[in-house]
Protein backbone atom coordinates (compact mmCIF):
# COMPACT_ATOMS: atom_id res chain seq x y z
CA UNK A 1 0.00 0.00 0.00
CA UNK A 2 2.87 2.37 0.59
CA UNK A 3 4.59 1.67 -2.44
CA UNK A 4 1.40 2.53 -4.54
CA UNK A 5 1.00 5.74 -2.71
CA UNK A 6 4.74 6.75 -3.24
CA UNK A 7 4.05 6.12 -6.64
CA UNK A 8 1.18 7.96 -6.91
CA UNK A 9 2.85 11.07 -5.35
CA UNK A 10 5.51 11.00 -7.77
CA UNK A 11 3.44 11.07 -10.79
CA UNK A 12 1.06 14.22 -9.22
CA UNK A 13 3.68 16.88 -8.25
CA UNK A 14 1.85 19.32 -10.64
CA UNK A 15 5.53 19.63 -12.67
CA UNK A 16 5.84 17.69 -15.62
CA UNK A 17 9.69 17.91 -16.06
CA UNK A 18 10.00 17.00 -12.16
CA UNK A 19 7.69 14.39 -12.08
CA UNK A 20 9.51 12.55 -15.40
CA UNK A 21 12.69 12.94 -13.80
CA UNK A 22 11.08 11.10 -10.71
CA UNK A 23 10.04 8.60 -12.71
CA UNK A 24 13.46 7.11 -13.53
CA UNK A 25 12.95 5.59 -9.87
CA UNK A 26 10.44 3.37 -10.92
CA UNK A 27 12.71 0.23 -12.21
CA UNK A 28 13.66 0.53 -8.65
CA UNK A 29 10.37 0.41 -6.89
CA UNK A 30 9.50 -2.42 -9.32
CA UNK A 31 12.18 -4.24 -7.96
CA UNK A 32 11.30 -3.62 -4.21
CA UNK A 33 14.92 -2.12 -4.03
CA UNK A 34 14.08 -0.98 -0.18
CA UNK A 35 16.85 1.67 0.24
CA UNK A 36 15.54 3.41 -2.90
CA UNK A 37 11.92 2.99 -1.89
CA UNK A 38 12.57 5.28 1.58
CA UNK A 39 14.85 7.47 0.26
CA UNK A 40 12.19 8.42 -2.57
CA UNK A 41 9.34 8.55 0.31
CA UNK A 42 11.89 11.25 2.25
CA UNK A 43 11.86 13.02 -1.12
CA UNK A 44 8.07 13.37 -1.10
CA UNK A 45 8.58 15.10 2.30
CA UNK A 46 10.62 18.04 0.35
CA UNK A 47 9.34 21.08 -1.00
CA UNK A 48 8.81 21.58 -5.22
CA UNK A 49 11.70 24.28 -4.61
CA UNK A 50 14.08 21.60 -2.71
CA UNK A 51 13.80 18.60 -5.51
CA UNK A 52 13.83 20.93 -8.22
CA UNK A 53 17.19 22.21 -6.74
CA UNK A 54 18.10 18.19 -7.06
CA UNK A 55 17.14 18.34 -10.02
CA UNK A 56 19.08 20.84 -12.23
CA UNK A 57 21.94 20.37 -9.62
CA UNK A 58 22.44 22.98 -7.44
CA UNK A 59 22.26 20.74 -4.52
CA UNK A 60 23.46 17.17 -3.39
CA UNK A 61 20.76 14.24 -4.32
CA UNK A 62 20.50 10.90 -2.35
CA UNK A 63 23.62 8.77 -2.64
CA UNK A 64 21.05 5.54 -2.92
CA UNK A 65 19.02 7.89 -5.31
CA UNK A 66 22.19 9.41 -8.03
CA UNK A 67 22.61 6.08 -9.89
CA UNK A 68 18.83 7.19 -10.89
CA UNK A 69 18.58 10.38 -10.87
CA UNK A 70 22.06 12.04 -11.85
CA UNK A 71 22.08 13.62 -15.18
CA UNK A 72 18.86 14.57 -14.89
CA UNK A 73 19.17 18.34 -15.43
CA UNK A 74 17.22 18.22 -18.31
Amino acid sequence: MELRRLRYRLKRLGMLELEEWLARLEPALSRGDGPVIQAAQQLMDMETPQLVAMMHAETPLPEVLRPWLEGGNN
